[in-house]
């Protein structure tokens, strides 16, 4: 069908070149006409159409000789624009095709395929977008990759979660470009997630981007790394608590405390050696893994110059029951009035009712010389009293 109308088109071509030009004498207008076959052709069957260009491109060219008796240099112009034109517009569809092919969308990109000239043909000059899920299902990852680099953020956010899915470590880099160049903050978490499904093999990348400028790139790449669970990042994460964004210090320390008790020494060093800033991470960490061998270092910490320290100790322990808590209260036995006044304020400050209700309860057990100082402070601590 396609090939009847493209013979009618050129046949009318034919004509016009025979009657225009030599019984006319009409060099220039009718040639505009030229172009719809050559369109077509190209659209159809590619860079194969530049037959049918040089088919008309030659015959004009040839009939202007004849009428002028001399090569035209506008004729011969005219003609290769002709052949330019059909090799253009073939080079676009055949790249088109090919596409398609790889994406496997099977949208009506395909044109050699298509019934007959209309809408269809024309809206197939606009690329079409992957079909994720079908390269998703075919497991094409070289595919998924391409699509991690098109225009529409959507398409990306969907092959980074493909990605994942199909956990190839070929598909490291490619996601962790997207982690640390693209400006969409759903893909690029996207990105982190399918890198922390990927598991071991996407570790040196993410630790290598552990000091990258962007604190964006920094948090999530430690909470891919909690994720994933390798002990080799532990010290790496932990060297984040020292950050001066707080946020990025919070998510470092949970991811951390993914780790569980695998942790629990580096984290222990960290809060008997590290700044405020690390012990404060490495407080919020143990209290989050709740191991009882956590407790002791964290009641320790309670005599810690730096508020924050001491405070995050604290709500720490609160979630840890009352062993944590009873082995506070012997802890506050041995301190100093200064020390314990503290400690009591700080206990008061805390959000958690039920910490300060435990506190309360497990008095009793104390030494009743140490159980008066500490009900006295806490009477006279804090913008929110104890009330025992």
């Amino acid at each position: 069908m396609k090939l009847a109308a493209l013979a009618l088109l050129v046949g009318a071509c034919l004509f016009l070149e025979a009657y225009v030009h030599w019984s006319l004498r009409i060099g220039v207008v009718y040639t505009h006409f030229f172009y719809i076959p050559i369109v077509l052709a190209s659209v159809w069957y590619g860079k194969r159409a530049v037959a049918v260009a040089v088919l008309l491109g030659g015959v004009h060219f040839l009939s202007s000789w004849a009428l002028t008796g001399a090569p035209g240099t506008e004729s011969a112009a005219r003609a290769l624009m002709f052949v330019i034109v059909a090799l253009v517009i073939g080079a676009v569809m055949d790249h088109l095709r090919r596409e398609e092919e790889k994406a496997g969308s099977g949208s009506s990109c395909d044109l050699s395929k298509s019934p007959r000239v209309g809408l269809r043909e024309w809206k197939a000059l606009i690329p079409l977008p992957p079909n994720v899920k079908k390269i998703k299902e075919e497991g094409d990852v070289r595919a998924l990759i391409r699509a991690l680099r098109h225009k529409d953020a959507g398409i990306q956010y969907q092959a980074a979660e493909a990605l994942g899915e199909l956990r190839d470590p070929s598909a490291v880099e490619p996601l962790m470009n997207s982690l640390t160049g693209d400006r969409y903050a759903g893909v690029r978490w996207k990105a982190a997630e399918a890198l922390a499904r990927i598991g071991s093999p996407s570790v040196p990348s993410l630790v290598r981007v552990l000091s990258h400028p962007d604190d964006d790139v920094r948090w999530m790449a430690a909470i891919a790394l909690g994720e994933i669970g390798d002990p080799s990042s532990v010290d790496a994460l932990i060297s984040l608590f020292s950050e001066d964004d707080r946020f990025v210090r919070s998510r470092a320390a949970y991811a951390v405390s993914r780790f569980g008790a695998g942790a629990l020494d580096p984290l222990v060093r960290a809060l008997e050696e590290g700044g405020p800033a690390t012990r404060w991470g490495a407080a919020y960490a143990l209290g989050k893994i709740g191991d009882p061998r956590g407790i002791d270092p964290l009641v320790g910490a309670i005599r810690d110059p730096d508020d924050e320290v001491l405070a995050e100790a604290l709500a720490s322990l609160s979630g840890m029951g009352d062993p944590a808590i009873l082995r506070l209260l012997h802890e506050m036995e041995g301190m100093d009035a200064g020390d314990l006044r503290r400690a009591a304020e700080a206990l008061s400050e805390l959000p958690d009712r039920s910490m300060r209700e435990s506190v309360h309860r497990l008095l009793d057990r104390t030494l009743p010389e140490t159980r008066a100082a500490i009900v006295s402070a806490m009477k006279g601590g804090g913008r929110r009293k104890f009330e025992v």
